[in-house]
């Protein structure tokens, strides 16, 4: 199975949190090649850093393919088909950067790792 890593996920993992979810450590760590990180997380953490509400001890631009390449992380681009059919998705949830995660997992029969149960809420398995 692969994993769909939420922004949430990378961040504390990369940073090394505390209170990181022990399943979810243990995934990220014991399955490279199958953790992949949407496009739409690092979207959204560089907005977040643009407007002040998120620090990282990194640059997004030119720490982070090296940080994901080391953790044997994979990109996940935002396809056609995970925009396109955006209609279709329930509203339990208004965030669009997590709506397009859980688009691409739903379409790709993943689960997701994160802190975040709103996943559960579409039918995704969470892994925290």
């Amino acid at each position: 199975m692969n994993y769909l890593v939420d922004t949430n996920a990378w961040i504390g993992f990369f940073e090394g949190r505390r209170d990181f979810g022990k399943n979810a450590r243990k995934m990220m760590s014991q399955t490279p090649g199958r953790c992949f990180i949407s496009i739409a997380g690092i979207w959204e953490a560089a907005i977040k850093i643009g407007l002040g509400k998120l620090i990282l001890p990194y640059r997004l631009n030119e720490d982070l393919p090296g940080l994901l390449a080391e953790n044997g992380f994979q990109v996940l681009a935002i396809e056609w088909s995970d925009a396109a059919m955006m209609h279709d998705l329930e509203r339990h949830h208004g965030d669009p950067f997590d709506r397009i995660q859980i688009m691409q997992a739903r379409r790709r029969g993943w689960a997701v790792i994160s802190r975040d149960p709103v996943f559960e809420r579409y039918g995704l398995s969470r892994i925290w």
